[in-house]
C-alpha cells in the first residue's frame, strides 16, 4: 500500500531531504499561525453564539480587524505548500474536492456577513447581531470542514490515496473521527475565557479544556495507537497550563494577553508536527517523498523567508490602521 500509495503522488525519495526536512517544518510552522489566528476567531465565534451581550465588545474588538489577517496568512501558507510539496497539490484536489467547495462557500459566507457587519447596524430584521451570527456560524462550520481534513490526512480514514477519493462513510465510521472533532472543538471553547479575558468564564475553562484534551488523546489512539507518541506530552502540558495559570490572579492577566496566547499556540500546534511527519495519511505516505529537493529547495527557504517578512510587516501596518481608525470610530460614538 505505501509503495501505490507514492507511486500515485509520482513522489520519490530524494537524498539528503529525509535527514531533515527543513521544508517541511518552515510549511508546518506557517500553518501553525495559519490555524492558531483560524482558532480564535472560532473561540469568539462560539462566545458570541452563547453570550452575545456579554462577550460582544471585546470579541468584536479583536476579530474585526483580525478576519482579513487571517486569510491573508491562508492564501501564503497556500503559496508555501504550491512551492514545498507541488506534487500533491493535484492529488489533494481530487481528493478533497467536495471538502475545498465547501471551504470556498463557507468562507464567501464568512467573509460577506462579517463586512455587512462592520457597516449595517440595523435595516429592519437586517441587523448586528444577526450579521455577527451568521459569520459566527460560517467561520465555526468552515473550521469544522478544516478538521475533517486535517484528521483524514493525520489517520488516513476516509482517503483512497489508489484512487484519489475522499469517503465519508469510512470517516465516519471510525470513532476517532467523532473524538478528533468534539475534542478540538472543546480545547478551543475552553481556551476561549483566557484568550479573550473573560474572568468570569474562569469555571469553565480548564474542564472544558481538560475533557477536550482527554478527547483529542483517545482520537489518536482509535485512529493509531503509534500516532500516540511521546511527543504527545508537549502540547499536553502546554495546553492544560493555559487555563490553569489563568484561574490563577498573579497570572490571568498574562494568559489573557494575545500575542503571549498566540505564541502559545503557536508552540503548541507547531509540536503536533509529529502527527503527520515523517509519514502521513495512517503513516502510509512519506513526506519526505514528495518534499521539494534539489536547488528548488534554498530558493524556497528564501522566497519563503523574505515573504513571510513582507507579509508581516504589512499585517503589522494593516493592524495598526484599523486599530487606530478603530479608536477613533468608538470616540465618536461612545454610545453604541
Amino acid at each position: 500500500m505505501l509503495e501505490a500509495s507514492q507511486m500515485t503522488f509520482q513522489g520519490k525519495r530524494r537524498m539528503g531531504v529525509s535527514t531533515i526536512n527543513l521544508i517541511f517544518y518552515v510549511t508546518f510552522l506557517i500553518f501553525s499561525v495559519f490555524a492558531t489566528l483560524l482558532i480564535t476567531e472560532i473561540m469568539g465565534s462560539v462566545l458570541m453564539l452563547l453570550a452575545w451581550d456579554r462577550t460582544r465588545s471585546k470579541v468584536l474588538g479583536y476579530i474585526v480587524p483580525i478576519w482579513e489577517v487571517t486569510g491573508t496568512f491562508g492564501v501564503f501558507w497556500v503559496v508555501v505548500v504550491d512551492f514545498s510539496f507541488p506534487g500533491i497539490l493535484i492529488p489533494a484536489a481530487h481528493i478533497y474536492a467536495v471538502a475545498i467547495m465547501l471551504f470556498l462557500i463557507l468562507m464567501v459566507a464568512r467573509n460577506s456577513s462579517i463586512v455587512f457587519g462592520e457597516y449595517i447596524m440595523n435595516k429592519g430584521w437586517l441587523d448586528e447581531k444577526k450579521l455577527y451570527r451568521a459569520y459566527s456560524l460560517s467561520t465555526i462550520a468552515l473550521g469544522t470542514v478544516v478538521l475533517v481534513i486535517l484528521s483524514s490526512i493525520i489517520s488516513g480514514k476516509g482517503v483512497d490515496l489508489a484512487n484519489l477519493e475522499f469517503q465519508l462513510g469510512p470517516w465516519l465510521s471510525s470513532g476517532g473521527s467523532y473524538a478528533f472533532i468534539i475534542g478540538t472543538l472543546l480545547i478551543g471553547v475552553g481556551l476561549a475565557p483566557p484568550f479573550f479575558g473573560l474572568k468570569e468564564l474562569r469555571f469553565l475553562s480548564l474542564p472544558a479544556t481538560s475533557t477536550g484534551v482527554g478527547l483529542s488523546l483517545l482520537s489518536y489512539y482509535l485512529y493509531l495507537p503509534a500516532l500516540l507518541s511521546p511527543y504527545i506530552a508537549i502540547p499536553v502540558v502546554i495546553t492544560l497550563l493555559v487555563p490553569v495559570l489563568f484561574s490563577m490572579e498573579k497570572t490571568n492577566a498574562l494568559m489573557a494577553n494575545k500575542l503571549v496566547f498566540a505564541v502559545v499556540s503557536v508552540v503548541i500546534l507547531f509540536s503536533l508536527n509529529f502527527l503527520v511527519y515523517p509519514n502521513a495519511f495512517g503513516k502510509a505516505l512519506a513526506v519526505d517523498s514528495i518534499t521539494t529537493a534539489g536547488p528548488m529547495a534554498g530558493a524556497f527557504i528564501t522566497i519563503t523567508v523574505l515573504g513571510g517578512f513582507l507579509l508581516a510587516v504589512m499585517l503589522a501596518i494593516y493592524l495598526f490602521a484599523v486599530r487606530k481608525a478603530t479608536s477613533s470610530r468608538t470616540a465618536a460614538a461612545p454610545g453604541k
